[in-house]
């Protein structure tokens, strides 16, 4: 009886954390034009995110998040809009920033879907 109570309140936990409100592509083109409180993350690898992110990203590889401490606190008065090429990774992240009391958004449908409806991508 205690591993089921065990199992479901990590099962419940779990979820609460992957709860991470969802940004449109859309509506961070138009905060990008204002004046936000928003930090793009790109969680991809750098050789990823040399050959394209969005305007603005901040490369911050998602197994890399324990180097990147002191980047993440300099960032922490912001929203911070993650994302990766489908979710997964960019989930693991937020996961973890959110423990840490993090303010997140998620980029809907990741790089793919940026891609896919052809909005801008700078390239290194």
């Amino acid at each position: 009886m205690n591993f089921l109570f065990v199992g479901l309140f990590l099962i419940v936990s779990h979820s609460t954390l992957a709860a991470t409100p969802v940004i449109s592509a859309h509506e961070l083109i138009i905060n990008q034009m204002s004046d936000s409180e928003f930090k793009i993350i790109d969680v991809r690898t750098p050789e990823e995110y040399a050959s394209g992110h969005i305007k603005g990203a901040i490369n911050i590889p998602y197994d890399q998040i324990e180097a990147q401490t002191a980047v993440l606190q300099k960032l922490k008065p912001y929203t911070l809009v993650v994302y990766c090429r489908s979710g997964r990774r960019a989930r693991i992240f937020e996961d973890i920033l959110l423990q840490r009391g993090f303010d997140l958004k998620h980029l809907d449908g990741d790089f793919l879907a940026w891609k896919a409806a052809q909005l801008p991508l700078i390239s290194k």
